[in-house]
């Protein structure tokens, strides 16, 4: 009982502590098609980071294109253009 009783309450904690640390509300698809809406043609590489989605690719001209996105409301931080 006791063992169990340890269990809960450590699994608890983890859930407490790490849960939001963890968790994006923006999913990795809305994340890519958000990166679309704003010109984004191609992904090269996408990655979840500090809370916030960063996106790599290129546009319709070729041209390389970066963007950050807030990982919970899925706002543009940054777009960048070489």
């Amino acid at each position: 009982m006791k063992l169990v009783t340890k269990l809960i309450a450590a699994a608890a904690i983890t859930t407490i502590f790490a849960g939001p640390a963890l968790a994006q509300k923006i999913s990795i698809e809305q994340a890519k098609k958000l990166a679309a809406d704003n010109g984004m043609t191609t992904v090269t590489e996408i990655e979840f980071d500090d809370g916030k989605w960063e996106i790599e690719g290129r546009d319709a001209s070729n041209r390389k294109l970066e963007i950050d996105l807030n990982g919970d409301t899925g706002a543009v931080l940054k777009i960048e253009k070489d």
